[in-house]
């Protein structure tokens, strides 16, 4: 992790755990008073885990919802409201569950909770239906053990239960709301909720009975939503925020020369890239799709847009991650194979409307990206909109066939590519499975051991190459802007941090 600091403590590495398995010796020591201000990119699309369609709301939930399994930086899975487990069969996982853990809303967390969490996020109305597709029950068997059966082997579903999956809510509370928390979060994290201005700010305060007591938290968070990025670092150097996610890398060079702030600058397996519909007309065939690939040239994106902070994309994992793509997974830039590949599939005027995050920076990519089509003869229509909106209009309503966005990463790569090229994931528009890549996942189920997945995450890779079923641009880089006051904050792979841990000065 690199972090540099001027006008206050020389560049150093910050080594407190943010897992909500790990304490941070402190207990109820995060602050005096002050709630910690957090620039955050974007609203939360729902406050409720089952129900959110955006990537970006895991920064905003995880304080309030402790997950059965927890992950390190690296995101290898950790202890979590679940204390241990054990793979009794490739069919079978059992948790045991820790004890003495109480909802916000004081209720007691056991088995049961965890059955009927599991119920409901396989049920109607839940967007997370895919992460659990290979479970086919959960039994409780006795108030802190539960089993997890499966109808096939899935190496995936420890890390499954580090995400939306695994954030348990209090089962009478969610029965309360008419099984909708989406404005009334009851968990079992860290801080507690306490109000939500849409587009403006949420506030979450510390829950007084949070079962780890040893571990670091500020009294209070403060999730002031400014999707600008420029307005986002004026506001940390004005002194207004403490913590400034997803700063521009536009701007990270000016920000670590300024006084008093610090950056945040480490990998993340969060892709840019475009997502597309493989069922719409503009962009049913895969010769077109494999031209408009041909024809980005990512290089140069990486450098004017990107700043060279980051990597070049050549598939749905970065190069230096354990389940990257093969070497023959690789993104070419080739306008002239891409204007044959067009000319041969009778799309010689091809136009397309491509939703896109509002935000100066993701607009800026797509002028650039716009121009690189035009280069091939293509026209495409940007349709700036901001991520909540634009994450409806193109999941939900399919108002387009390509939505340039990100994808913000999920803790185990089974997960990353279900749900985006399954036939049931919910990020995936064209509702159908890319060729050959069930088969592949499959194989990576065979054991729970990265050398042993790793060849089935190569074919899966490959079949999404093959299919060209989305644009992966740039993997940029998590750059977060930190007030010199913020101690013991600690990024990972995924670029969410949950706040256990920080500190106020």
């Amino acid at each position: 992790m690199k972090i540099r600091f001027r006008g206050g403590a020389i560049a150093a590495a910050l080594l407190l755990s943010v897992v909500a398995a790990c304490g941070g010796g402190g207990g109820d020591s995060g602050d005096s008073d002050r709630a910690l201000r957090v620039a955050a990119v974007s609203d939360a699309s729902s406050l409720d885990p089952i129900r959110g369609n955006a990537g970006t709301d895991h920064v905003l939930i995880y304080p309030l919802y402790d997950t059965l399994i927890s992950y390190d930086k690296g995101l290898e899975a950790q202890p979590g409201l679940a204390e241990s487990w054990e793979q009794k069969s490739p069919t079978e996982l059992t948790l045991k569950l820790r004890e003495g853990v109480k909802f916000h809303d004081g209720e007691p967390f056991n088995a049961e909770a965890v059955v009927y969490n599991f119920e409901r996020a396989k049920g109607e109305g839940s967007n997370i239906q895919a992460d659990l597709a290979s479970v086919d029950s959960v039994t409780a068997d006795d108030e802190y053990t539960v089993t997890y059966k499966l109808s096939a082997p899935d190496a995936s579903l420890l890390l499954v239960l580090a995400d939306r999956a695994g954030m348990m809510v209090s089962p009478k509370a969610a029965e309360a709301a008419g099984g909708d928390l989406s404005t009334k979060p009851v968990g079992a994290g860290g801080w507690e909720f306490v109000e939500w201005k849409r587009g403006s700010v949420i506030k979450v305060k510390r829950y007084a009975d949070y079962w780890d007591k040893d571990a670091e938290r500020v009294s209070a968070i403060n999730f002031n939503i400014i999707p600008d990025p420029k307005t986002r670092v004026t506001s940390l150097r004005s002194g207004q925020q403490d913590v400034v996610m997803d700063v521009s890398p536009s701007d990270a060079d000016g920000l670590e020369k300024a006084s008093g702030v610090a950056v945040s600058d480490t990998p993340r397996v969060n892709v840019n890239q475009v997502y597309l519909n493989r069922d719409s007309e503009e962009l049913g065939d895969p010769q077109v799709r494999k031209a408009l690939s041909l024809a980005i040239d990512r290089e140069a994106l990486l450098k004017s847009a990107y700043f060279g902070r980051g990597s070049v994309a050549n598939g749905a994992l970065p190069s230096d991650y354990w389940a990257a793509p093969p070497e023959s997974v690789k993104s070419e830039f080739n306008p002239d194979e891409a204007k044959k590949l067009l000319a041969a599939a009778g799309e010689t005027d091809l136009t397309f409307d491509m939703i896109v995050n509002a935000d100066s920076a993701t607009v800026r990519v797509a002028e650039i990206l716009k121009q690189q089509w035009s280069d091939v003869g293509v026209t495409v229509n940007i349709k700036p909109l901001e991520i909540v909106q634009g994450t409806s209009d193109y999941f939900n309503d399919r108002k387009s066939p390509a939505y340039l966005s990100q994808w913000t990463g999920r803790p185990d790569p089974a997960m990353t590519y279900r749900l985006l090229f399954s036939d049931e994931g919910y990020f995936n528009t064209s509702d159908q499975w890319t060729p050959g890549l069930e088969e592949a996942l499959e194989k990576s189920d065979v054991s729970t051991e990265p050398d042993e997945r790793k060849p089935g995450f190569d074919e899966a890779a490959e079949a999404v190459f093959a299919d060209t079923s989305f644009f992966p641009l740039v993997f940029g880089n998590s750059i977060v802007g930190l007030s010199e006051d913020v101690d013991g904050f600690e990024g990972n792979l995924l670029g969410k941090p949950k706040f256990i841990g920080v500190t106020l000065g």
